[in-house]
Parts: C-alpha cells; sequence; structure tokens
C-alpha cells in the first residue's frame, strides 16, 4: 500500500515542489519533525523520504481518525520501525511541550483552518518548534473557480492570515509564489 502513496505523492510533488523545499531546508541530522496534517498521507511519504536519509523520526498529526487510521495502515512498516507516530490531533492545541520539533511541515493545510483560527495554529506551531527550528508551509494559491474550503474568497483569507501570523512570529527566509501554489519557509 506505501508503495501507491508513494507514486500518488510523487505526482503531487510535480505540483508543489516542497520536495526539493524539504531537501533544501532540512538538513540537521536525525531530525525530529512535525507533519500536520496528515491527510491522505501524500506528503508524509516526502516528508519521510527526508527524515530517513537523515536518521530522523516524524510524528503525523491529523484531526480526522479515517486519515490517521488510513495513515497506520499504509504506513505500518515505519511506525513499526519507530520512525513515525501517527496520532489524531488538533493543531489549535498540540499535546507535544515546548520546543520539541527540529522541524514543521504543514502541506495543503491552512486553507482548511478557519482564518480567524490560523493566528491560534501558527502559535502552536512557533511554541512547539524549537529556537531555530524550521517551519515549512505550503498552500494553494486562491483559483478562479471554487467551493468551499477551496473557493477564492477562502483560500485568500488562509493565505492572507498565514502569511501575516508566520511573518509576526517567525523569522521569513524564503517565501515563493507559483500560479498553484505558494511555499513559506520561516526560522523560530
Amino acid at each position: 500500500m506505501y508503495r501507491a502513496v508513494k507514486i500518488l505523492a510523487r505526482l503531487v510533488d510535480l505540483v508543489f515542489k516542497v520536495s526539493d523545499v524539504y531537501r533544501e531546508y532540512i538538513r540537521k541530522p536525525n531530525p525530529l519533525i512535525l507533519e500536520s496534517a496528515t491527510g491522505f498521507g501524500l506528503n508524509l511519504a516526502l516528508v519521510l523520504n527526508v527524515a530517513l536519509k537523515l536518521g530522523g523520526r516524524v510524528y503525523s498529526v491529523d484531526l480526522s481518525r479515517l486519515s490517521t487510521s488510513w495513515a497506520r495502515f499504509a504506513y505500518r512498516g515505519f511506525i513499526e520501525r519507530g520512525v513515525l507516530v501517527v496520532e489524531e490531533g488538533d493543531l489549535r492545541k498540540l499535546h507535544y511541550a515546548d520546543s520539541t520539533f527540529d522541524y514543521t511541515a504543514n502541506h495543503t493545510t491552512m486553507h482548511h483552518i478557519d482564518p480567524q483560527e490560523i493566528p491560534v495554529v501558527v502559535g502552536e506551531l512557533w511554541r512547539t518548534l524549537k529556537r531555530g527550528g524550521i517551519l515549512i508551509v505550503v498552500d494553494i494559491n486562491p483559483l478562479p473557480i471554487g467551493i468551499g474550503v477551496h473557493s477564492p474568497g477562502n483560500l485568500r483569507r488562509a493565505k492572507e492570515a498565514t502569511i501575516s501570523f508566520v511573518e509576526g512570529l517567525f523569522k521569513i527566509l524564503e517565501f515563493k509564489e507559483g500560479r498553484l501554489a505558494y511555499h513559506i519557509v520561516a526560522e523560530r
């Protein structure tokens, strides 16, 4: 099952090019990485690939029991090896101690969060990162059409709130925009 997820992850990576960002910024040996949110586990495959090359561990958190159950099934070999922990959790109130993680990777998640809640989420990501830790946010740019969380208005509000609150707490190392997506790399 993991092989199928990895193939789909590569296809998604062709659009978002997040592997390049991960390889450039996630370089510390034995990193502890928070991957939020698990979703279908596609970004998890990309983060895990980088972490394994560096001897690291990944914690993947999602609010959805369905997502975490799926990831536990698809990634059971990595969980059994102790290099991956998949947990249900709310990004607005993470149970991890202050300064736990070296990196946090947040891929196409922020637009699913109510823009009024984004300051709380960004604050939790900041709190759980170590000093000098790196936050990586990749998300969808506003599209001309869409519905629900993918509506142009919601995508724009989520993007503006994310940029604003990341700039308020972190030192921005890189901000890039493409046609479909943008990413922010920031240091605590």
